[in-house]
């Protein structure tokens, strides 16, 4: 009997739309400067170069580690996620330190992905390794064994080439 399909946690939700911030495939990137940043994030107060430069910094962390989730990866500098302290006490199992409204919002995808590591669920957020694709997504298969963003596109694309490869075949 199959089991039922795993719904992405709401914590989670941040992280996986910054993870998606950019696409390679389609070559575009929402985060191209401050102003992107600070419209990304809705944010009332303007984002400043290094925030800018964190965030992408963060973006590429976060994007290693999920891509680790079930792929060979390079090591992952995660020396950026020091620079967005949070705490962690009974009556807020995490909370933000900063104030200013652009680094509280990346606080707070820091938190989904430390919640998500607390609670099990972030080798559960991937990098699709179809070629030219590396779309985040989250694995809701009972088993926690999906491997493409889409069976139908890059999964299929995948198994084609496999076929194709197999002696005998040209």
């Amino acid at each position: 009997m199959a089991g039922s399909p795993r719904v992405l946690p709401e914590y989670l939700e941040p992280v996986l739309e910054f993870v998606n911030s950019v696409d390679v495939e389609e070559g575009t990137d929402q985060l191209t400067d401050a102003a992107a940043l600070t419209a990304w994030l809705g944010s009332t107060a303007k984002a400043s170069p290094a925030e800018f430069r964190l965030a992408l910094e963060l973006r590429t962390a976060l994007r290693g580690l999920a891509l680790a989730n079930h792929a060979p990866a390079d090591p992952v500098d995660t020396t950026c996620f020091a620079r967005l302290p949070f705490v962690a006490t009974a009556e807020a199992p995490f909370a933000p330190v900063l104030d200013a409204p652009v680094m509280r919002a990346l606080t707070e995808v820091v938190i989904g992905y430390a919640r998500a590591r607390a609670t099990g669920e972030w080798q559960r957020l991937r990098i699709c390794p179809g070629d030219n694709c590396y779309w985040g997504f989250w694995d809701s298969s009972p088993r926690g064994a999906r491997r493409w963003c889409s069976m139908r596109v890059c999964g299929n694309r995948a198994k084609a080439r496999a076929y194709a490869s197999r002696p005998g075949r040209s």
